[in-house]
């Protein structure tokens, strides 16, 4: 039986989406992995998850959006040593809305190809073009430009540590220029995916959850948006099943 590690980082106001993607996993979840998320929080999350959830905590605590996006892969690499076969990483704003197995992510190194690719940013897409910078993709590159989500990546565990020390290593040398990327962790993840692709890509159709669901909480980049009430609501039903929708929490 595969053991799979999830990767959650949701500090400040993510927090009560990072509870809800958990639970919209293990609700729509129809495979037979030994599944365990790792959750990287300023908030305990065990109060407000079922006792059969498998969750590891993690106390994580940053002072900006920027600064929390870019502990993606110290995180990762917290995990060196956990008990599992493979890693990934979702970001905490993704739901989940249909039932699903394991098959369409897993895989030795995956990537996915963000929605935007093949629509508004087909042209452009969203490379970073300083040539100082670790996460420089030229212009006149002649290998195909797929723009990758830094929203989903992973892969078999060793992979997955690899790829987030290489990542962590460029985040260093741009700090000493000092610079920060056009899309902070995401421009490394293209850098590194676009010389050196994925084993496997999953493609925008064959995305099984939703991306970059907020939830009409508001933006949870604001170190001050205020989401009490809804995590009251998180704690008072932590053995129901929940979405949160239009900024209010609704059961299923």
């Amino acid at each position: 039986m595969k053991k799979i590690g999830i990767v959650i980082l949701a500090t400040n106001a993510y927090f009560v989406l990072g509870i809800r993607f958990i639970k919209r996993f293990m609700q729509f979840y129809k495979g037979e992995s030994i599944i365990t998320f790792y959750f990287f929080s300023d908030t305990d999350p065990s109060n407000y998850l079922p006792d059969n959830i498998n969750c590891e905590y993690y106390h994580t605590t940053n002072n900006n959006w920027v600064d929390g996006t870019n502990l993606k892969f110290t995180s990762i690499l917290k995990l060196n040593e956990a008990d599992t076969d493979y890693l990934f990483y979702f970001d905490a704003d993704t739901n989940v809305s249909r039932d699903f197995t394991e098959e369409w992510f897993l895989g030795d190194m995956v990537g996915g190809q963000h929605y935007g690719d093949q629509g508004w940013m087909k042209e452009g897409k969203a490379f970073d073009r300083n040539p100082a910078s670790k996460s420089y993709v030229p212009l006149d590159t002649i290998l195909p430009q797929m723009y990758y989500y830094g929203a989903f990546f992973g892969g078999n565990k060793k992979n997955a540590i690899d790829f987030s020390k290489l990542m962590l290593s460029y985040q260093l040398e741009d700090k000493k220029i000092p610079y920060e990327p056009a899309v902070n962790d995401e421009s490394y993840i293209n850098r590194e995916f676009h010389f050196n692709p994925p084993t496997k890509v999953v493609f925008c159709a064959d995305f099984k959850f939703d991306i970059s669901d907020k939830g009409g909480i508001g933006d949870p980049r604001h170190m001050d948006l205020d989401i009490n009430e809804i995590k009251s609501l998180l704690l008072s039903h932590k053995n129901e099943n929940l979405n949160i929708q239009n900024n209010k929490v609704v059961y299923d």
